[in-house]
């Protein structure tokens, strides 16, 4: 079951409203892909909404990082997936100086319409982009087995780590859907970061630290600043109740 779209906004806008909080607190924040032209997903967010987000982010002080380091003013990026919009897009963020997290589906490699192993090297080049593990084909880590959660976690691992010639140290869950076994088994396998799409700000960790996140890649204007002020953290029961299961 999935709520309505408007039905969600009004609750993230009105929770907003009525929300107290001290200074902007650091905050990591999440899409699926970019697009100018050409569209790879439905989930993707055109480049000039995603311009409007970066604006409102400056405008209201963040800085945007490659990694959280402090409970106040800072937003991180991520990108889910790994598709080809962001690829084709990288002079935005290259001009206007943003980084980005990227986790990428180590299967999709190889699939049209995502980055293939010589754009994801390229990318890794770029000090701007930090790219991580989204498992090897998104499968949901909270319904399967033991021993299919850590081939999906090792394959994955040691495939992008193979081609990047980097550790990879951090893991987004796919769908963010996830339970206690899957967060023991990541971190046995060195996964040290583990991102959720859980709310809430970056501070606010449960579950053996695990990282949350705010899904804006449809947000409108009022909609997304109100999810910078923790107006999506109303969400979180919902959220906690469809993707983590213990």
């Amino acid at each position: 079951m999935e709520l309505n779209n408007h039905f969600r906004t009004f609750l993230i806008r009105a929770y907003a409203f009525f929300r107290i909080s001290k200074g902007n607190r650091s905050k990591v924040i999440f899409y699926h892909d970019i697009h100018s032209t050409k569209r790879y997903t439905n989930m993707s967010t055109s480049i000039e909404l995603f311009k409007v987000h970066i604006d409102i982010i400056k405008e209201s002080g963040y800085q945007i990082v490659n990694e959280i380091t402090k409970e106040y003013g800072q937003i991180e990026i991520c990108f889910d997936d790994g598709f080809l919009g962001l690829y084709e897009n990288i002079d935005f963020l290259k001009n206007n100086g943003i980084p980005v997290h990227l986790f990428v589906v180590s299967s999709y490699l190889i699939q049209k319409g995502y980055i293939n192993e010589m754009q994801l090297m390229e990318l890794n080049k770029l000090s701007l982009v930090k790219i991580s593990s989204h498992t090897n084909t998104h499968k949901r880590l909270n319904e399967i087995a033991t021993s299919e959660i850590e081939i999906e976690l090792r394959t994955s691992k040691e495939i992008i780590e193979s081609v990047i010639k980097s550790t990879v140290s951090a893991l987004c869950y796919p769908e963010g859907r996830f339970n206690k076994e899957t967060i023991n088994i990541a971190q046995s396998l060195g996964y040290m970061k583990q991102y959720s799409c859980l709310p809430g700000f970056f501070s606010f960790k449960s579950n053996n630290d695990i990282i949350r996140r705010s899904l804006v890649q449809s947000a409108k204007e009022k909609e997304f600043r109100a999810i910078l002020k923790g107006g999506d953290h109303i969400l979180e029961f919902w959220y906690r109740f469809k993707y983590f299961r213990r």
